[in-house]
């Protein structure tokens, strides 16, 4: 339950009875491999779920294969909120790597947060940071250039990777293939790589395998128009027991 403590805690002081609420939850602790679905279109979600290790996807897929990834999910994120208004999936959500899933039942969910006004509003937080993600991923794919499009996904990924402690300063590890990233920027995985070979030339970045290291995040997130205020880290941190 750590990393969705941490998470929360970055936007309210969790409470020792806030922990208890929450792991006091009826739950079940679920492991997937790579490549293996969690949501399915159409599926009555019931269960809460949160990533505990391991990153996964939600993305849509058109009636010929084609794949559009609309976001990417780390550990301490949580999903799929609508299981709280029983409505049915809209998207799928799939594993990118081995994961951890911690499931609690909605209806439990639901009434643990009814009781504590503080994890509520935490929750509310991480919801607000989500939307806006959203709204960037349209804003980047539908207006930014390749170049502006692969540098700011970086960028994002590695400002939220340092927020849950798993990136380094400027460094992160990301398990994302050629063809994922263009999954999710509406590329092809050759230009992906085009790209990222121009940002290595203009030594912006150094990639060794999966491990990216931001040699002038500075230049980066200039050529990229990047701005993290959407992401909303440096919201006042609301106190305990509202």
């Amino acid at each position: 339950m750590d990393a969705i403590l941490g998470r929360l805690s970055h936007y309210a002081q969790i409470s020792e009875g806030d922990v208890e609420g929450l792991a006091k939850l009826p739950h079940a602790i679920v492991t997937r491999g790579p490549g293996q679905t969690i949501v399915t279109v159409g599926e009555a979600v019931t269960q809460v779920f949160v990533i505990e290790e391991g990153w996964a996807m939600r993305h849509r897929m058109l009636s010929d294969g084609r794949r559009q990834i609309v976001n990417f999910m780390v550990p301490g994120d949580c999903f799929d909120l609508q299981a709280l208004v029983n409505a049915k999936a809209d998207h799928y959500v799939s594993t990118l790597t081995s994961v951890r899933l911690r499931t609690a039942p909605a209806a439990q969910f639901l009434a643990a947060v009814r009781a504590r006004p503080t994890l509520a509003t935490a929750f509310w937080w991480a919801a607000v940071q989500e939307e806006s993600i959203l709204r960037e991923q349209i804003v980047r794919i539908g207006r930014r250039t390749a170049r502006e499009r692969v540098a700011h996904l970086i960028l994002e990924l590695h400002r939220r990777l340092l927020q849950t402690g798993a990136a380094k300063t400027d460094t992160l590890t990301l398990p994302l293939t050629r063809e994922t990233m263009a999954d999710s920027l509406g590329l092809s995985a050759v230009h992906i790589s085009r790209t990222l070979s121009a940002l290595r030339a203009r030594k912006l970045i150094e990639a060794t395998g999966r491990t990216i290291r931001l040699s002038d995040p500075t230049g980066l997130a200039r050529l990229a128009h990047f701005n993290e205020a959407y992401l909303h880290l440096n919201a006042p941190r609301l106190p305990a027991d509202l």
